[in-house]
């Protein structure tokens, strides 16, 4: 579920960047103060924000685990265990 959430977090932070380049290049007309910009980065960081600290929460709470590869003691310890299972064993 934590997965969906970040993923769909994602999309809308693509959106809003696009929704910022949209009122970006498009042409000013005389009622535009050029704010729908500043509001669509905001909108963005926002959500940056909120997903930073829905990740940390979801780790403190154990959602969600880090790989292995971010605990060196972890990752060489499983590392070992798959090069001992692919080594063939001298049965002759």
């Amino acid at each position: 579920m934590s997965k969906i959430i970040i993923i769909v977090m994602m999309i809308a932070m693509i959106g809003a960047l696009g929704v910022g380049l949209y009122h970006l290049l498009k042409t000013p007309d005389e009622h535009d103060k050029g704010d729908k910009v500043v509001r669509a980065l905001t909108w963005r960081i926002g959500i940056w924000v909120v997903l930073l600290v829905f990740i940390v929460l979801s780790m403190k709470l154990g959602w969600i685990k880090p790989s292995n590869s971010v605990d060196p003691r972890n990752f060489n310890k499983e590392q070992q265990e798959r090069i001992d299972q692919q080594q063939p064993t001298d049965s002759q």
